[in-house]
């Protein structure tokens, strides 16, 4: 027979694609919200709501800066006022800013053939002084700052300004560093692991940028015995609410449910069929 008692509450996180602070509406699919799910943070940071962890799904390649780091430290404010573990599963890949977010986890599983890493920082200024010369274009820049054009791909970059955005993205990749060294102290050959390169899940494994190999399962298996959940025991799911955009709604699609929530749905079907 079922347990009768009070079920126990685990959030599930999905981070797919980008992270951004923007994210668009004209889309067929549900897609990650930034806004969305610091609003379910929110939520679970409030103490009258029941919680005993957190499950990350990630596969993401990264993302703004900004944005990353809000979504790590909203994660990591619920995991500490509410005290709770935090378990991240790494599905394709979970690089830059993803890897951020996954390093505020207790533990870190990814697939074998995941990729993950890519600590760093990049900036890129175009150029189209030429074409715009061989097209017979011209720019008029006003200004009242010396720097208030910098990055202008009309013109060349001088050199006070490469040494300015040279000094930004190295102070961005530092802080970056620290973020990670802080919460996996354990990371080893940092200086090739924090240079900016992606790698394959052996490699990160070895280097310790991950715990284990495992699938979404075994990382659900791992929240449970974190949370000191039976797996006998019901438990209720709680996930973001993604909103539908445009296309959507005037198409009328329906969004496919993912891998996680397929998985999630075959384990509690397993629970109620042996009883």
């Amino acid at each position: 027979m079922l347990c009768n008692c009070k079920k126990k509450t685990i959030a599930v996180l999905e981070v797919n694609g980008i992270i951004s602070a923007s994210s668009s509406k004209c889309s067929l699919s549900k897609g990650f919200s930034l806004m969305n799910t610091l609003e379910f943070l929110s939520k679970m940071a409030d103490e009258k709501q029941p919680l005993h962890g957190i499950l990350l799904r990630l596969n993401t390649p990264g993302g703004t800066a900004g944005a990353s780091e809000e979504l790590a430290r909203s994660i990591e404010r619920v995991k500490k006022v509410r005290e709770v573990p935090v378990v991240a599963s790494i599905a394709d890949v979970c690089c830059s800013g993803g890897y951020m977010v996954a390093s505020v986890a207790d533990k870190i599983f990814a697939n074998r053939q995941s990729l993950t890493g890519s600590i760093g920082t990049i900036l890129q200024v175009p150029n189209y002084q030429e074409l715009a010369e061989n097209i017979g274009v011209k720019i008029i820049t006003i200004k009242s700052g010396k720097m208030k054009d910098i990055g202008n791909p009309m013109r060349p970059m001088e050199i006070d300004e490469r040494e300015y955005l040279d000094d930004l993205a190295a102070r961005g990749h530092q802080m970056f560093k620290d973020f990670v060294i802080r919460r996996r102290p354990g990371i080893v050959n940092g200086d090739e692991m924090m240079d900016g390169r992606p790698t394959d899940a052996p490699t990160a494994k070895a280097n310790h940028l991950i715990d284990a190999f495992g699938t979404y399962l075994d990382a659900y298996d791992a929240l449970l015995r974190l949370a000191q959940i039976d797996k006998k025991e019901p438990v209720k799911v709680l996930r973001v609410k993604e909103k539908k955009g445009i296309l959507q709604k005037v198409l009328g699609t329906v969004a496919m449910p993912s891998i996680a929530e397929m998985a999630e749905d075959m384990m509690m079907q397993e629970r109620v069929f042996k009883g």
